[in-house]
């Protein structure tokens, strides 16, 4: 049985507008309910013992969702360290608009490369190093204690996380198909002790 699920939230209004998201507190759309709800119909049978939520909205409202219809009682535990990567100057700008404004180029390197740092913002390498005590501090316990997780996080956050999870390069998790609200059920390598 699986131990750890990954899930991006359902469509929030920052992704129905195409914005850079970040930081910003943008809840749920109705279809992104509907898709939380779809979520929680995949994974039913699947009881988690805990569930770590993002503490921005559109993760929370679909941690709750998710949460309450697999496990009623379970109570969400909010991990400031599963916010979204800082976008920074990018951040509430129309994807379209900000390649218009810094060039498309430049605006795809900030978002795909390990290094890449939008002015004022956060780098993917940030972003791993920032989940890193998360990682070894609060998820990998509970995993190694056999306790169902359900982690409820962003895009980039659940990417960098997967890296820890897996095993993986920054590289390759930058890659990883990280839809809203479709469960993930990484293969979890648990570091030698």
């Amino acid at each position: 049985m699986t131990s750890l699920v990954l899930l991006r939230h359902g469509e929030s209004t920052a992704n129905a507008g195409d914005l850079f998201a970040g930081h910003l507190d943008v809840p749920l759309t109705p279809a992104g309910v509907v898709e939380a709800g779809a979520a929680a119909e995949e994974l039913a049978g699947w009881c988690p013992d805990v569930v770590h939520s993002s503490p921005l909205v559109r993760a929370a409202e679909t941690a709750a969702i998710v949460g309450s219809r697999l496990t009623p009682d379970v109570v969400v535990e909010y991990q400031a360290a599963l916010v979204e990567r800082h976008y920074g100057a990018l951040q509430g700008l129309r994807r379209a608009d900000a390649r218009a404004r810094f060039g498309a180029e430049a605006v795809e390197r900030w978002r795909r490369s390990p290094a890449g740092v939008p002015p004022g913002g956060e780098s993917l390498e940030m972003l791993h190093e920032r989940l890193r005590p998360y990682w070894r501090e609060v998820l990998l316990p509970l995993l190694e204690s056999g306790r169902r997780v359900l982690v409820v996080a962003h895009g980039n956050s659940l990417r960098m996380l997967l890296a820890h999870v897996s095993g993986l390069e920054i590289r390759e998790a930058i890659g990883a198909e990280v839809p809203t609200a479709v469960p993930l059920r990484p293969a979890v390598r648990l570091p030698a002790r």
